[in-house]
């Protein structure tokens, strides 16, 4: 079972980009989630220049990328239910690198979204959008619970495939 849930901050404001090929949208994000250290611990591990969070990359596609695009901002607080996905690719230098991102199936409102939209009032509730609510990227959204429970399991996710939100990404959309 491959399925992930993480709450934190965004480390720097999203990157929205569109497909050359398709016209898909795709956002990248890093989430900043703190390791729950104790005080003690934290202290410790601040003094010895250690991290206390781990920063999370992130990636979502379709309209669930806009929406992360126009509303969430570096600082803002964001609650992400997804996937592991690794990959790799061949670097300028020659080199194979390999990547592990979150794929977003959906997000949540958690506090700040660090935008003025949501300083103001966040999502029109006319428009279907509302700040407590959570958004999955498959059914819209559900109003059960932080990361909604629908029919297929208590995730949302199709036990038996990854769904109609997987775009494939083209050579021109990769930046580097």
């Amino acid at each position: 079972m491959n399925i992930v849930a993480l709450v934190g901050r965004l480390a720097r404001d999203p990157e929205l980009r569109y497909a050359a090929s398709t016209g898909n949208a795709m956002v990248r994000l890093t989430v900043a989630v703190d390791r729950g250290l104790s005080r003690e611990k934290r202290a410790e591990a601040e003094q010895r220049g250690q991290q206390t969070a781990d920063f999370i990359s992130c990636v979502a596609w379709g309209k669930t990328a806009e929406l992360i695009a126009n509303y969430f901002g570096k600082g803002g607080q964001i609650g992400i239910q997804g996937r592991i996905q690794t990959g790799s690719y061949q670097a300028q230098d020659g080199t194979k690198r390999y990547t592990t991102d979150v794929v977003v199936d959906r997000f949540h409102f958690v506090g700040d979204s660090g935008t003025p939209q949501q300083q103001s009032g966040g999502f029109d509730q006319s428009q279907g959008f509302n700040q407590n609510q959570s958004f999955n990227q498959n059914q819209g959204f559900n109003q059960a619970d932080s990361f909604g429970a629908t029919g297929n399991n208590s995730f949302g996710v199709d036990d038996y495939g990854m769904g109609d939100d997987v775009f494939p990404a083209d050579d021109d959309d990769i930046p580097f």
